[in-house]
């Protein structure tokens, strides 16, 4: 018999798991990585990350999901901090997802209709759409891919000890979905500097929905 899949043997696959040998997204890969229960639910990661990761993950083609994807699992542990934090990261996900829509309105076939329901399950609705905005933009376009990793980066970083030295004014924003409700049919970054910031949103201001 074959040994059970550990955090370096698991492979990602789109969805939620119900144990590491049908596979894991990446968050449930961040649950193996801190010792939790297997879920894609970890309360040390920052709801705002959270949910725009599980609608990015699942949405991405495979062959960039596991390229790529594998290092946020160790990345976003421990991002947790304060409501106000994750709700500037949230406000920050809304920008994203509509200056996608702005930048390259055709590749999307429907509206992005952000929810603000509620308190925490209106920043998840929200944050898991637009990654889902993201990932589609990045399945016909590597470039966005890039963009949207460098994103995921700023996020981590926004909080972070080097956040209290370099403003993160130019990120953007000044500032129950769970993983069935937007869904669309069809160790930790630098702590010294900021990230490099990605394309589309340097310089952006709050964008309103």
């Amino acid at each position: 018999m074959s040994a059970a899949p550990s955090y370096q043997t698991v492979r990602l696959s789109r969805g939620r798991h119900a144990s590491p040998e049908e596979g894991a997204c990446v968050m449930e890969l961040a649950s193996m990585l801190s010792g939790s229960r297997f879920s894609d639910w970890l309360y040390c990661v920052d709801p705002a990350i959270m949910a725009f990761l599980w609608g990015y993950h699942d949405h991405i083609s495979d062959d960039l999901r596991q390229a790529d994807l594998y290092r946020y699992a160790a990345a976003v542990l421990d991002t947790r901090r304060t409501r106000e934090l994750s709700a500037r990261r949230a406000e920050m996900c809304r920008v994203w997802a509509l200056q996608a829509q702005c930048v390259r309105r055709s590749r999307l076939p429907w509206p992005i209709r952000f929810q603000r329901r509620g308190e925490l399950d209106g920043l998840l609705f929200d944050c898991e759409l637009a990654g889902i905005v993201a990932a589609r933009l990045a399945r016909v376009d590597r470039t966005w891919h890039a963009w949207t990793l460098r994103f995921v980066d700023a996020l981590v970083w926004l909080g972070s000890d080097g956040d209290e030295l370099v403003a993160p004014s130019a990120v953007g924003a000044q500032v129950s979905s769970r993983r069935d409700g937007p869904r669309a049919e069809g160790s930790a970054a630098p702590r010294s500097s900021a990230p490099d910031l990605p394309a589309p949103l340097v310089g952006a201001g709050s964008a309103g929905t």
